[in-house]
């Protein structure tokens, strides 16, 4: 899981339109009395607006180690009795109630961001009441062509095709291809008429993958270096977000997606689009295959590109023989050390008398208790309670 640093929310309480928004969200979903989940509360601002608004508690659930800075910023304010902090994933909260009112903000780029659904799904299930308001509503993403030459030959061509000393090194350019990437584009670098690729309706989800096709219609002619895809967002009816180009930037910016080549396009011609995002293993696997109507048969479509995420992947073939569904793992030394610390730490025993024994028992892995404290030290921290 990535953890954002306290410069990125920082970052994040900076952007005023998506601050702004939430709040007035808020106050319009929250009754004096009521009890708020803050789904990935990070330092705490939409709690401590929860608070002002007068909800009774806010359980503030943050698996990231910023819930401290969460719980002084709320003191701070006053607020301490109406707030129950979680230093956890929502999947392992219990309370003791639902609440009224559920928000989050699910996203990285785009909410199909690492288990960011999952949650969602979760959290609407148990941790809000029937009838209960769920904040954001709905997100609608779409996808358009985009003309973006400097994004494209920076991120993907130059270092293997212009900057390789005469060297063949499309081994690197065929893996990288199948990477996307945050930017914020503008309006004129869009070829086509933004189409609608999914609609994500908090309140009926029920699967965090998503796939469906887009056909992108040319409006001017140029060359394609690929498609980018947005969001909308109803945070709540009457209050939205969108992070389109053209509209007044937010942190978040667009995702990129490039073709396999620049692809030269002309008006009315049709691009077409098989979109793919698999929760795999807690993050998304994305996979695009592009098409286009054949020039001598517009009736027939031809395949031109098929990219993947996966395909980016830079294991080799004895890696991916270990992930394997018919592979039996043996365990190296550093994975017998882990499962017998995580052994002893599951009989409930003190962290120092754990060090003890894994100092004993593995003396080419620790030098002392203290190395191996250290040690078991990291482990308490990710997964005990």
């Amino acid at each position: 899981m990535y953890f954002y640093d306290l410069a990125g929310y920082g970052k994040m309480i900076q952007d005023r339109i998506r601050t702004s928004a939430h709040q007035q969200a808020l106050a319009r979903a929250i009754k004096p009395g009521d009890v708020v989940v803050d789904l990935g509360a990070g330092t705490g601002l939409l709690t401590l607006h929860a608070c002002r608004l007068g909800a009774k508690l806010v359980h503030a659930i943050e698996p990231n180690p910023i819930i401290q800075v969460a719980r002084e910023i709320v003191q701070a304010n006053g607020f301490s009795d109406r707030v129950a902090f979680h230093q956890a994933m929502s999947f392992d909260v219990k309370l003791p109630q639902p609440a009224n009112v559920v928000v989050t903000d699910p996203r990285g780029v785009l909410p199909l961001q690492e288990r960011a659904i999952s949650t969602i799904i979760d959290a609407r299930r148990r941790l809000l009441k029937p009838g209960g308001v769920l904040i954001p509503q709905r997100d609608t993403i779409w996808a358009a062509l985009v003309q973006a030459p400097d994004i494209y030959h920076e991120d993907y061509d130059n270092a293997w095709r212009s900057a390789n000393d005469g060297f063949d090194m499309e081994a690197a350019r065929r893996r990288n291809i199948n990477n996307f990437g945050r930017h914020h584009l503008e309006l004129n670098q869009l070829l086509s008429k933004p189409v609608r690729w999914l609609l994500l309706d908090y309140r009926l989800i029920e699967n965090a993958s998503a796939c469906g096709r887009v056909e992108f219609q040319v409006e001017r002619p140029g060359t394609a270096h690929g498609f980018a895809l947005w969001f909308d967002s109803e945070l709540i009816n009457g209050v939205s977000i969108s992070n389109c180009p053209g509209q007044a930037e937010l942190i978040y910016g667009q995702l990129f997606f490039p073709f396999q080549e620049p692809l030269p396009v002309l008006v009315n011609q049709t691009i077409t689009v098989d979109l793919r995002a698999d929760l795999v293993a807690g993050d998304y696997t994305w996979q695009w295959t592009t098409h286009t109507a054949s020039a001598t048969s517009p009736e027939k479509i031809e395949r031109l590109y098929h990219q993947s995420s996966l395909f980016s992947n830079v294991l080799g073939p004895k890696q991916l023989r270990k992930m394997s569904d018919q592979h039996i793992p043996s365990l190296k030394e550093e994975g017998v050390v882990h499962m017998r610390a995580l052994e002893l730490m599951n009989s409930r025993r003190p962290l120092g008398q754990i060090a003890e024994a894994m100092s004993a028992e593995f003396p080419k892995r620790f030098s002392s208790p203290d190395d191996a404290l250290g040690f078991v030290g990291d482990l308490s921290a990710r997964w005990s309670d």
